[in-house]
């Protein structure tokens, strides 16, 4: 009986996809490329219909449309493991479910091999008009080595029959080598790049061009002022929806039925590791207080800590020359109820009084006499040990109130941001998702800290009713290692690089080096062992800045030869051109000698993970020592060229946006 597949109607369309072939042993007639030996992968596929060669051929409509498959005596055999691969569970000890599950994809494994005589390849969309992420790299490793829905932007035929992945990380193969502007937003399509990118360090890399003639356009994810870990974003994935129940599971197993107020407090460690200033005797003497700073008394006889009263507080800050200064203080009493609300006279000459954020004018403070001193006496009177402090993102509070207290419940702790922890949410979003009012909409008034300490208040108050877990978002993920060894059939796993990668801890074997000839050297023996290999080529970072002359880069690091992912702007120093002309030979000489060492049927992905990060460094150093120098000078004192202003932030941004873009390439051996 013959049985027609159809794929997704309007999916397929003409010259809408490119196929990249690189098959030795296609079944389909092969001629090999001069110069080339026996069983090198350079071998170009051909098309019978047209002969002509190509590594990238395109796939016609009739092609994908419709494929026709044959029923065999085989596919009818019983699942019972054997010659079609053995299942990691023997038969007899599955469940029904299980052995349904391995008898469905052993059906399209055997479906699957009638098509184009077995051969695996990888399609690219020339339709999909969105630029590819680093996360639909990684979606495409777990589609390969796993079940899992299929991807809008690519097919892959004959998927089953693909036996590894290798994934390469080449940082430095800049996006701008193959004619792409990052600033483009339209260049989103594979671009055919082996007959144009005629000038540079790229007209070295033959071998590059001869397994690769398309490049993909890809992007890191980020914000506006920073980029996200490249090697995380293509590593780490969400949890599949039965390990996030299993995992939710555990945590409300955790949890502690009728948690008391004092259970929200932070933790010695948790304000320790938020900057909070820290009463002298909860460091066991290890540091005293500075001079002007208060802390409170410490009680020998307090209350149980569940009795301890709540005390919510904000502040409204302005800048003077000597940086933040109080300009108002709120403090609310657990009945709602304000204790005590006053404005404050700065010490130093006022620069800016951030009315847009504390509402602080000229004619406000006119004639206001009081100053931190005199609120500090108040505090000492109304905050004692018997009280927990309630704020949100309370430790910049309380060092501009020079102020040191053990008990503290921050709502930007207690409640958590949608993506989780580490992300702090703020309190106006905070206030709109959990307790439907709207607040700090005075718009050029600036904040109102009564407003604010009440918001705080009564969101301490929800939580503690409704229980620990409630307002809380967990990032639930898992590396792309665990993911594949919790496979049906658990996949192992290899990462071989210089450095300990995130979750690295989960591969099935680490192999560190120090060179890119010892990634080359490793890599055959992990081919051979994993089902799927992460490495990493340095040489080429070189393109991004080499180390100065007085920089040493570690762990026997050559300092001409790449190793500067690590390097701060400041230590950085241009490479010649004929410097990134030989790592680009190094680096093109380590690819030949990898695609030569592949067993067949193995998907081949290399990324430059992101695109130069200079610009993006230079303005964040400068940011960075801006903040040091505004901390502890005069602003009046800081140097211009020392200042971070808004050229200086729209820089950022578009070193930041520069940094996010690089390029991918996709093959099957």
């Amino acid at each position: 009986m013959v049985k027609k597949r159809k794929f997704a109607p309007g999916a397929w369309k003409e010259d809408a996809f490119r196929e990249s072939i690189t098959d030795s042993s296609d079944s389909n007639g092969t001629q090999e490329t001069e110069g080339s030996g026996a069983g090198e992968s350079n071998t170009m596929a051909v098309d019978q219909d047209t002969q002509t060669s190509a590594t990238t051929v395109v796939v016609e409509e009739s092609t994908l449309e419709e494929v026709e498959t044959v029923d065999t005596p085989e596919k009818k055999q019983k699942i019972e493991g054997g010659e079609d691969g053995d299942a990691a569970t023997p038969v007899d000890a599955m469940t029904k479910e299980e052995r349904r599950k391995l008898k469905k994809e052993k059906k399209k494994q055997a479906n699957l091999t009638k098509l184009d005589g077995g051969r695996p390849s990888i399609l690219l969309s020339r339709n999909y008009n969105m630029k590819l992420k680093l996360k639909d790299l990684r979606d495409l490793i777990v589609y390969l080595l796993t079940e899992t829905k299929t991807l809008p932007w690519t097919m892959v035929k004959n998927k089953f029959n693909i036996q590894k992945v290798v994934l390469l990380y080449v940082g430095g193969l800049d996006p701008s080598f193959f004619g792409i502007d990052y600033k483009d937003e339209d260049a989103t399509a594979p671009v055919a790049w082996a007959s144009t990118a005629t000038e540079g360090p790229i007209t070295e890399m033959t071998n590059l061009k001869r397994f690769f003639d398309v490049v993909s356009p890809m992007k890191a994810g980020g914000e506006k002022h920073k980029i996200y870990s490249p090697v995380g974003q293509i590593l780490n994935i969400p949890l599949s929806n039965t390990e996030k129940a299993k995992r939710e599971a555990a945590r409300a197993k955790a949890r502690v039925p009728d948690m008391k107020r004092d259970g929200y407090m932070l933790t010695p460690q948790e304000m320790q590791e938020l900057e909070f200033p820290l009463p002298s005797y909860m460091t066991g003497g290890a540091s005293e207080l500075k001079e002007n700073w208060i802390e409170t008394d410490q009680l020998a006889n307090s209350v149980s800590p569940d009795q301890r009263k709540l005390v919510a507080m904000d502040c409204e800050m302005c800048l003077t020359e000597q940086g933040s200064e109080l300009t108002r203080i709120t403090l609310i009493g657990e009945d709602g109820k304000v204790i005590y609300d006053e404005l404050v006279l700065p010490t130093n000459p006022i620069t800016d009084y951030l009315t847009k954020y504390s509402g602080m004018t000229a004619e406000r403070l006119s004639g206001v006499t009081t100053r931190l001193a005199d609120v500090q006496k108040k505090l000492k009177e109304l905050i004692d040990y018997d009280t927990i402090l309630i704020g949100h993102s309370l430790e910049n509070d309380m060092k501009v109130l020079k102020f040191a207290h053990p008990f503290i419940i921050d709502t930007a702790r207690a409640y958590h941001h949608t993506r989780g922890p580490p992300s702090r949410p703020s309190l106006k979003w905070l206030a709109y998702r959990w307790l439907e009012r709207r607040i700090q909409n005075g718009g050029d008034n600036g904040h109102d800290s009564v407003e604010d300490a009440l918001t705080c208040l009564d969101l301490i108050k929800l939580k503690i009713k409704n229980g620990q877990g409630f307002g809380e978002y967990y990032n639930d993920q898992e590396s792309v290692f665990s993911r594949i060894k919790r496979y049906t059939k658990p996949r192992t796993s290899a990462v071989i690089d210089d450095e300990f990668i995130v979750n690295c801890q989960d591969a099935t074997t680490y192999i560190k080096t120090t060179s890119d000839a010892e990634v080359v050297t490793a890599l055959p023996e992990a081919m051979k062992e994993h089902h799927f290999v992460w490495a990493r080529l340095r040489d080429l970072e070189i393109n991004y800045g080499k180390p100065g002359p007085d920089v040493s880069t570690g762990s026997g690091h050559h300092p001409h030869h790449g190793r500067t992912a690590f390097l701060s702007y400041a230590n950085r120093v241009d490479a010649t051109e004929e410097e990134v002309r030989e790592a680009a030979r190094s680096v093109d000489k380590s690819l030949a000698a990898i695609v030569e060492a592949m067993p067949p049927n193995t998907a081949f992905l290399v990324t430059s993970g992101q695109g130069d990060p200079r610009e993006m460094f230079k303005y964040q150093e400068l940011q960075k020592k801006y903040q040091a120098l505004y901390n502890t000078v005069s602003i009046s004192t800081i140097p211009k060229e020392d200042r971070f202003d808004d050229e200086a932030q729209a820089a950022l941004e578009l070193g930041v946006e520069q940094a996010k873009n690089g390029v991918c390439f996709f093959m099957v051996k």
